[in-house]
């Protein structure tokens, strides 16, 4: 109960900020629809505000101008289909058309290929056009859209823009941290030479990779960001750059920690209480520095290379996971692109 506790108000806190925008623009585009264009009840403008901004859309930007794109197409297929002379009340030539139609706009709407939402939005609004008239789904609708767009792409565009590189470091520090707890579970399963320790370890590792997911889509937000939003295009190429180095070195620093999990498995089962002296540290040192990768000092390389001196060189798993945990502080270091503290 407590961890599926824990999980509820993560959510909660990750979709407040969304929610508190998307709340406020419900009611400015409220206020602006019935102050502006006369409608007294302005169901699409704040319908709109809720599509535009709700929590885990990749891009709120280009989710507004998409939908907007999708109400146009409909509406003019909508409108172009009500020039065929086929009545609506008759059940066989209705049905016959609301299928035509349909298909037409979803199809028209996916030509602009800006994804789902434009091919959601022109489907429903030729439907609405057909079912509810041209005058209240028509022009009305466009109005109502186009304020609540507007509002949305204020609020998501100008004053309350997230900060793109903010979000991909903050997604790259949670990759390592998380790694960072592998590795110092590691450390005790050198210590106490326990199998399911390092089973533990290895879980963890592996269990990272639901922040390497988080960190590619927070990859793709950043590209995306850079062509859709102000605060991506006042980045300019430091941000689509940014977004390649973490392309780069995120699934192998990944990679590495889950074959040092492996190795550690394997030298405890096969090579037992052969581990060179310092192995433990090591560790312990390195999970430091993925931690704390802009405070803690870097790899001593001297006492490195002492400690493989030491090492039984038959020990295969032992001194592959060495070097992997040296390999980790190196790639956290280049993840990040801090300077190199290396001894």
């Amino acid at each position: 109960m407590g961890a599926a506790l824990h999980r509820l108000i993560g959510r909660a806190r990750a979709a407040a900020g969304d929610a508190l925008a998307c709340a406020v623009a419900v009611a400015l585009s409220w206020l602006l629809a019935r102050w502006l264009a006369g409608h007294e009840r302005p169901m699409f403008a704040v319908v709109t505000c809720v599509i535009c901004l709700a929590p885990g859309l990749p891009n709120h930007g280009r989710q507004a101008i998409s939908m907007l794109m999708g109400v146009l197409t409909g509406i003019v297929i909508g409108e172009l289909s009500l020039l065929v002379p086929i009545g609506m009340h008759d059940y066989g030539p209705a049905a016959l058309r609301l299928a035509v139609v349909s298909f037409l706009a979803i199809v028209g709407g996916a030509l602009w290929a800006q994804g789902p939402v434009t091919a959601i939005q022109s489907g429903v609004s030729a439907l609405m056009v057909l079912t509810m008239g041209p005058v209240a789904a028509g022009p009305e609708r466009l109005i109502d859209v186009g304020i609540g767009t507007a509002v949305g792409l204020a609020l998501s565009q100008v004053l309350l823009t997230p900060d793109p590189k903010r979000n991909l470091e903050a997604s790259a520090r949670s990759l390592l941290g998380e790694l960072a707890l592998g590795v110092s579970v590691a450390a005790k399963a050198v210590r106490s030479g326990a199998l399911p320790e390092a089973q533990e370890a290895a879980r963890i590792l592996g269990a990272a990779r639901g922040r390497l997911v988080a960190l590619d889509g927070g990859i793709a937000l950043a590209r995306d960001n850079a062509r859709w939003s102000l605060r991506g295009l006042r980045a300019g190429p430091g941000l689509a750059a940014m977004a390649d180095r973490y392309d780069r070195h995120a699934v192998r620093i990944y990679a590495q920690a889950m074959i040092l999990g492996d190795e550690l498995f394997h030298a405890l089962r096969d090579e037992p209480g052969r581990a060179a002296p310092g192995m433990a540290e090591l560790l312990d040192h390195v999970a430091q520095c993925l931690a704390d990768p802009d405070h803690a000092p870097g790899i001593d390389r001297a006492r490195f290379a002492s400690l493989l001196g030491r090492a039984d060189p038959e020990t295969q798993h032992w001194q592959a996971m060495a070097q992997l945990a040296v390999a980790l502080t190196d790639a956290g270091h280049a993840l990040l692109e801090l300077p190199d503290q290396n001894h």
